[in-house]
């Protein structure tokens, strides 16, 4: 847990691109990941939306019938501000939810660089797992809390290529799962903000509320994986509200493949 974002929150979003491949063609889709590392075995996964990594993921459009995972690039920054990209090995190991509503994806990352020695110095700006928010935490987050997100939507820094944060309220009651449509989408939480493509996959962070032993305080937490957007029903356009999973996906799925426990 930590009181606030610390100042490398900004570069703890990682830049992702993934191609697909299938009998049509080939075809990219751009998104944002995050890091989260256990302390003991030391082991990174890379945690972004399912469907960054599946694109038949909740379509009913047959244009992306048949891809395929071919290809994935994660681009992130050292300490030095030197930039850096992996590339994923396949085959992959990707763990998805039980429930298929819940848009999380978890990458066991098996990476490599054109360079031997940046392989070797690994990934940088990661979360541990203590810095996830729980369930009994998820108790203490009340509407209207302030949440950040990080990640590179169309508007990130194209010059620097470096990532955007951005800021909204918790706008559902986050102890339940939000609907928009009156059918279950998982465990997901509306909030007030603009989420725009690209930023699929960004960290959403609660910083900490109050002050010790003060009531209704709590320490920042990490708590969701951005998922989307809603639309305006007759224009189109962007509703003011978007919509991350919780971060007690990330540790549900974890829990049933066994990792970390």
């Amino acid at each position: 847990m930590f009181s606030e974002p610390p100042n490398n929150f900004l570069y703890s979003a990682y830049r992702i691109n993934t191609g697909f491949e299938c009998h049509n063609g080939t075809t990219n889709r751009d998104g944002t990941g995050f890091l989260v590392e256990n302390d003991e075995p030391k082991i990174p996964l890379i945690i972004t939306n399912r469907h960054v990594v599946d694109l038949e993921f909740r379509t009913k459009s047959q244009k992306y019938l048949g891809y395929l995972l071919s290809s994935m690039s994660i681009t992130g920054r050292r300490p030095d501000d030197s930039e850096y990209t992996f590339n994923l090995h396949f085959p992959a190991d990707i763990l998805f939810h039980s429930n298929p509503e819940n848009d999380v994806a978890i990458i066991i990352p098996r990476m490599w660089a054109d360079d031997p020695k940046e392989t070797m110095k690994g990934f940088h700006y990661h979360f541990g797992l203590n810095h996830l928010a729980t369930g009994d935490v998820y108790k203490s987050i009340k509407p209207f809390d302030l949440i950040c997100y990080t990640g590179f939507p169309d508007q990130h820094d194209k010059f620097g290529n470096r990532p955007i944060l951005r800021s909204g309220r918790i706008a559902s009651d986050p102890v339940f799962d939000y609907s928009w449509d009156k059918k279950s989408h998982g465990s997901c939480v509306a909030y007030e903000g603009f989420s725009y493509g690209g930023s699929s996959g960004s960290p959403v962070f609660a910083p900490s509320r109050g002050m010790a032993e003060i009531p209704n305080s709590r320490h920042g937490y990490l708590i969701g994986v951005n998922a989307g957007h809603l639309s305006e029903y007759k224009s189109g356009g962007h509703s003011g509200i978007s919509y991350f999973y919780k971060s007690t996906v990330i540790l549900e799925i974890l829990d049933e493949n066994n990792y970390f426990r």
